[in-house]
């Protein structure tokens, strides 16, 4: 079965980040964003396909990532990280952000996504674990998420807090390596259509002349989200 519905939401910024023309923007200082109150001075995607490979390899490799897999309940997750995704960025305080984000399958629901995000910043490095739903409404034993409209489309996303029975894992939010529980999707998810409108009238402002300068600079509106929300989970 292909992974198709849910990813529908993320195809348009991937469309975007890999289809744009190389000659066009990549680069933004970001708008400000509702969802995170971190100010990014610098974000990019990644698009070099060998660096983008290596930082999903990485991520997929990691410890914490693997203890996040194991913690999520119901179905096995299917990896699909040929639609993998990367920002990288710094904050107005200097400090280099990047978050990649593992997209997997819930069984072989292709409505239902995990998205699992390695986040880094300093010495500090936090997994996201996020669900979405789209396509269809949640079943009755689907509990805990909520519409929201991502991008033109409406998706459920899973509401913020570890799962009945399962503690944020990590000993405090102090920890250098810890695992939070929907804040770096919700922020993403929810941002996404403002930094998206932001961008494009910001690219379409400088670049008017440039193919697609509106889809471009959405997308690299909401690589400036990305790591504003990503800041913001290094904090929490």
């Amino acid at each position: 079965m292909k992974f198709v519905r849910c990813f529908a939401i993320v195809l348009p910024i991937a469309f975007a980040v890999f289809g744009c023309d190389r000659g066009g923007p990549t680069r933004v200082v970001a708008p400000p964003s509702p969802s995170a109150s971190v100010e990014v001075a610098e974000a990019h995607w990644v698009i070099d396909k060998a660096a983008l490979d290596g930082a999903v390899r990485q991520a997929a490799a990691s410890p914490l990532v693997a203890r996040a897999i194991r913690l999520v309940p119901g179905p096995r997750l299917t990896p699909f990280f040929q639609d993998a995704l990367r920002a990288v960025g710094r904050t107005s305080d200097g400090t280099q952000v990047g978050v990649t984000i593992l997209p997997y399958m819930v069984g072989d629901d292709s409505t239902h996504a995990t998205f699992i995000s390695y986040i880094e910043g300093g010495a500090t490095q936090v997994v996201d674990i996020g669900e979405l739903i789209a396509g269809r409404k949640p079943t009755p034993s689907e509990t805990g998420f909520y519409p929201t409209q991502f991008l033109g489309q409406l998706v459920w996303v899973k509401d913020g807090g570890a799962p009945d029975g399962i503690a944020e894992a990590g000993p405090s939010h102090l920890s250098p390596e810890r695992i939070n529980w929907s804040k770096f999707s919700r922020c993403l998810f929810e941002g996404a259509p403002n930094a998206c409108m932001s961008g494009s009238d910001a690219a379409s402002a400088i670049a008017p002349e440039v193919p697609r300068i509106r889809v471009i600079g959405c997308a690299v509106g909401i690589a400036g989200l990305a790591i504003a929300c990503a800041a913001d989970a290094l904090k929490s």
